[in-house]
């Protein structure tokens, strides 16, 4: 382990909403890969219980520490489950929120959608498995480089796992022709280049043939080609009319057909970042 590992390993925990239902465990399936990679603990989240619920749910973290070793403690609230999810997120350090999905409804009893909507509210990055027994390692993480300055919050967050999992992080670069795409691109990259090379992260970049607008499919593409760990892209904060009738591009890439677990940044200023 590096330096840099030792000092920025702390307290941190993945966050699973766990509601007794087939996505809720596909999500801790993928929780507990997580929280290995990351040497993390495990916060299981259920809000508004019965009393059943509350000794389920013990039973429940109680096999986890049985079978896998990790530190995992219960929270069963009642209240608003958004925003005792997200402070809770806060108060136990939680560095993802992971939740399940069959491109319908979610672990967390609501309809995709309304899911999304729901979770582009929170500070703490949160990653949509989808139904099926996800077999594949976090040595490849993939994403597609875009032109907006937000993009530094998907940078930043592939280096976390390049710096703590050893992952090799796969840049996919889009065709660009108007010399506003092209330069929000290039100094993106050199931005890129900059931390990786500072932190001794692997990666690599892909050339893609298609254009900005098509990237992201491609992109997807090339993950499954490669069977990488996961899809990194930022959330669509004000959807506009053509993504409310032809879908966002996170909706769309948390929906992909090769059941990518995608990696969802909202891009805000208070976002919850590990280490710099």
């Amino acid at each position: 382990m590096t330096n840099i590992q030792k000092e920025i390993r702390k307290n941190w925990n993945i966050l699973i909403p766990y509601y007794f239902n087939t996505l809720s465990d596909f999500a801790l399936q993928e929780g507990i890969a997580l929280s290995k990679a990351f040497g993390a603990g495990i916060v299981l989240f259920h809000c508004n219980p019965d009393e059943s619920v509350k000794t389920r749910l013990a039973e429940k973290a109680g096999h986890i520490i049985a079978m896998h070793g990790i530190k995992t403690e219960c929270f069963i609230p009642s209240g608003n489950q958004a925003e005792l999810m997200f402070a809770l997120a806060h108060k136990t350090e939680s560095i993802l929120i992971v939740i399940g999905h069959d491109n319908r409804q979610s672990s967390i009893n609501l309809s995709l959608k309304k899911t999304l909507r729901m979770m582009r509210q929170s500070r703490t990055p949160f990653l949509m498995v989808t139904e099926g027994i996800h077999n594949k390692s976090f040595r490849d993480i993939v994403y597609c480089m875009g032109y907006n300055k937000t993009e530094k919050e998907k940078i930043l967050w592939a280096s976390y796992f390049g710096r703590i999992c050893n992952s090799k992080i796969h840049i996919v670069k889009p065709k660009a022709s108007d010399q506003f795409f092209k330069t929000g691109i290039r100094s993106n990259l050199q931005a890129m280049d900059k931390l990786y090379n500072t932190v001794d992260v692997d990666f690599k970049m892909v050339l893609a043939e298609e254009n900005i607008h098509h990237a992201t499919n491609a992109a997807l593409k090339y993950s499954n080609s490669i069977q990488a760990g996961a899809f990194i892209i930022l959330t669509t904060l004000r959807p506009d009319i053509f993504d409310f009738f032809g879908g966002s591009d996170d909706l769309i890439a948390i929906k992909n057909k090769f059941s990518i677990p995608v990696l969802c940044i909202n891009p805000r200023d208070d976002l919850y970042v590990l280490c710099n």
